[in-house]
């Protein structure tokens, strides 16, 4: 196949059939932004994500990529190995254990009731905006201390953040830079907040870890809070609408978990299988290697394309059916290893409540058409999901 451009809109409407003919020519192919690897079979997208001394996570300071490092001082989990990883991930896993999530619970369930309250008795509304974008966001500001009045704010720091990895454009990335440089010096001030009147919410328990010798940094700090601005609302936000779109689509299904609530959990596996909001991350070959008969040279780009994996007929039976009851369904859409998706089970704790409380909605309206989807070729989700009552 020819060089595939993911930045083009034609692939980004739906990606699968061309990660269906990536899968079928090669373990790697290259693409394009970046003229790098991508890698779409599960056996070996399993295989770099499972072998971080390979394909390394990490960084360099004077890397141009690297955004977390030359905006914020700091580096972000997710751009580290161990131990630099290890040391920062131990310290921010701790508010993501089951028993703290739990302590969120009750809230969680008092936010998405009340937006859904707002929207209930209209006629048509946006599900995107008013619901699917809101809903985790507030959740991850107040997980992290950020005030309500700060929401509008929050979101528009989170867009700028995406713009810069997403964007092939100059003019688009210099001003969406100016929004995250805003962000850095509200996660500075906040952090600096909290060292003189010490807070037990997120950044608060960072900033208590400083005091500890080689713990964390400030910009450190700083980094992981803005990286989970994004990664705490932009993951949800789109598996709530890709999940909404899917079932509209597969009626059937939507009858079968309507009759059948206890697969509400089977559906969001599904969901997160057969729509992955993260389509892919990034790792850098370490050394010259063979990945099922491709040659990668040392220090070129790899795309693990958990999307492509989570299709790939060679491990999932009819991959492109959407079944609610699937059993196996072992996906990785969040990941694999030592990076596996810290906020794994805050996701799936939202969109359980989520979808408990939208399915007596959904049966009243229908999904307008056509479907705009994110301008983003490693996120993936509708940008409006326009619900219109039923007659």
């Amino acid at each position: 196949m020819n060089l595939c451009d993911m930045s083009d809109a034609k692939f980004q409407a739906n990606p699968y059939p061309y990660y269906s003919e990536m899968r079928s020519e090669a373990a790697a192919v290259r693409v394009d932004p970046g003229n790098m690897w991508a890698v779409t079979r599960f056996e070996d997208v399993d295989k770099v994500l499972r072998n971080p001394d390979i394909f390394s996570s990490a960084r360099s300071t004077d890397d141009p990529d690297n955004l977390f490092e030359k905006a914020f001082g700091g580096q972000v989990i997710i751009g580290t190995d161990n131990p630099a990883h290890k040391r920062v991930r131990s310290i921010m896993q701790k508010r993501f254990r089951p028993k703290q999530l739990s302590k969120m619970q009750d809230r969680v369930e008092e936010i998405t009731k009340n937006l859904l309250a707002e929207v209930r008795d209209q006629a048509a509304f946006d599900l995107v905006p008013t619901f699917s974008v809101p809903l985790p966001v507030i959740v991850i500001a107040e997980l992290l201390g950020v005030p309500n009045h700060k929401i509008e704010e929050f979101k528009r720091w989170s867009n700028a953040l995406v713009t810069i990895v997403n964007s092939t454009s100059g003019s688009e990335k210099e001003a969406a830079l100016a929004e995250v440089m805003a962000l850095g010096q509200y996660f500075a001030e906040s952090a600096d907040q909290r060292r003189t009147d010490p807070s037990e919410d997120f950044i608060g328990m960072l900033v208590n870890a400083e005091s500890e010798p080689g713990k964390i940094t400030p910009g450190e700090i700083i980094a992981n809070c803005a990286f989970l601005l994004v990664a705490g609302n932009e993951t949800t936000t789109n598996l709530l609408g890709g999940m909404v779109k899917t079932l509209y689509d597969h009626p059937e299904q939507l009858a079968l978990l309507r009759d059948n609530p206890d697969l509400i959990d089977n559906t969001i596996e599904e969901s997160l299988r057969y729509c992955s909001p993260v389509q892919g991350l990034f790792r850098r070959a370490t050394k010259d290697v063979e990945l099922g008969g491709v040659k990668i040279k040392k220090g070129e780009q790899v795309w693990a394309c958990y999307a492509a994996a989570n299709r790939d007929p060679g491990h999932f039976p009819d991959p492109d059916k959407f079944d609610i009851t699937r059993e196996g369904n072992t996906h990785i859409a969040f990941g694999w290893g030592q990076h596996f998706c810290l906020g794994a089970n805050l996701a799936r704790r939202e969109s359980r409540t989520a979808l408990k409380q939208l399915l007596p909605i959904l049966d009243d309206y229908h999904l307008e058409t056509p479907i705009d989807w994110l301008p983003s070729w490693f996120l993936r989700g509708p940008a409006h999901l326009r619900l219109k009552r039923n007659n």
